[in-house]
């Protein structure tokens, strides 16, 4: 086999090659969904991304003969270390060919830097964060990615576990089909209770509130989202980059705001499944675009991706989990083209959402898992 060699990214060639590498190992009939070159490139970079204002990171390359074979990077993001009261040291943008011998060296290449920054342990993958994609697919290569969800070869987690990385967290992604929707008789007499104490008011966002009702989300993702494992907390500047992203991907009517006494209590936001146009655009966003888009309508159609999910702590057991997933999917019912809705990502130990998207006639039909393995002095 040719000469391995591991180097750090360190010029703007070096970085090219690094957002370059996964066109060389997905085949195009592959389920994998290219994410924009110039977006990766962004988020890659300190001083054009704000998660680098309290993060720092190194990419490394792994090349075979000069060329490039695997990509890693090895993150430490201090706000969430702050937060979680730990030395937490993430690894994350993890590609590679099947190729055992390169898997380990990145993998020890990132282990070696976190370890000379301090931390503890490693997580991930995490890209760079659990805000962002997350996690690598271990089941359910069969189907299709979900927006922003990640899909890889099914040798990836050989890769991971042959070095000795164990499961620490999975995360389900649930899917609600029209045609499979049922909802058991106590159910619907429940949520007909609640409505009637009329406890909560509700309303879809729209054109005009859109950008006031995104950052209302946001707070009550923080909120509701604050005790569990992983959370990672946004800052100012990362919550007005998806502030911008969210405004220009969003259907208003596919994203409600429950209120009490006038004050938000929860929120859910669904976004439409863009992936076929994603898959149609293979990393560039040129003057093709719209002509892609009118191409990928048709597999786009009906299709939706349950992202933000937040409901604030005090109202959790006064039924108001019920009423946003009922409302949601009343709305969803009023479009004669909506087939499906996935619910990605629920952590596997959160039993609460679990049982409450089962109610629903919900199904798991994806698993991802986030390793992790103690860094060596």
């Amino acid at each position: 086999m040719a000469e391995l060699s591991i180097i750090p990214v360190t010029a703007t060639a070096d970085l090219d090659r690094f957002v370059e590498l996964p066109w060389s190992i997905y085949a195009r009939d592959s389920l994998w969904v290219p994410n924009l070159k110039k977006q990766d490139r962004e988020l890659l970079s300190p001083g054009e991304h704000p998660f680098w204002k309290t993060a720092r990171r190194e990419l490394f390359l792994a090349l075979r003969d000069g060329r490039p074979v695997g990509r890693i990077a090895a993150i430490v993001d201090e706000k969430y270390n702050s937060y979680a009261g730990e030395r937490c040291g993430a690894f994350g943008f993890f590609e590679c060919r099947d190729d055992r011998e390169a898997a380990h060296a990145l993998l020890q290449a990132a282990h070696d830097w976190l370890r000379r920054q301090g931390m503890a342990f490693m997580r991930g993958p995490l890209n760079p964060s659990t805000n962002y994609t997350c996690a690598m697919l271990v089941d359910g290569f069969d189907q299709a990615p979900a927006l922003m969800m990640p899909w890889n070869p099914p040798y990836y987690p050989a890769l991971l576990e042959s070095w000795h990385m164990r499961k620490e967290q999975d995360l389900f992604a649930y899917l609600i089909e029209r045609d499979r929707l049922r909802v058991d008789d106590w159910l619907r007499e429940e949520i007909a209770r609640l409505k009637a104490q009329g406890r909560f008011t509700c309303r879809v966002s729209s054109k005009a509130t859109l950008a006031g009702d995104i950052r209302i989300m946001l707070d009550l993702y923080r909120i509701s989202w604050a005790g569990n494992w992983g959370f990672a907390p946004l800052s100012d500047g990362e919550a007005e980059v998806l502030v911008k992203e969210l405004k220009g991907l969003l259907d208003p009517e596919f994203f409600v705001l429950f209120f009490h006494d006038g004050e938000p209590a929860a929120g859910m936001v669904a976004l439409p499944d863009f992936n076929p146009l994603l898959k149609r655009l293979d990393g560039k966003l040129g003057l093709s675009a719209l002509w892609h888009y009118w191409q990928a309508r048709g597999e786009m159609r009906g299709k939706y991706r349950m992202m933000l999910f937040g409901i604030r702590e005090e109202f959790r057991l006064l039924g108001l989990p019920l009423l946003l997933l009922d409302y949601m999917l009343e709305q969803a019912r009023r479009h004669p083209e909506f087939c499906q809705v996935e619910g990605s990502w629920v952590l596997e130990d959160n039993m609460a959402v679990n049982d409450l998207i089962e109610d629903f006639s919900g199904r798991i039909t994806k698993r991802y898992r986030l390793y992790r393995k103690e860094i060596v002095a």
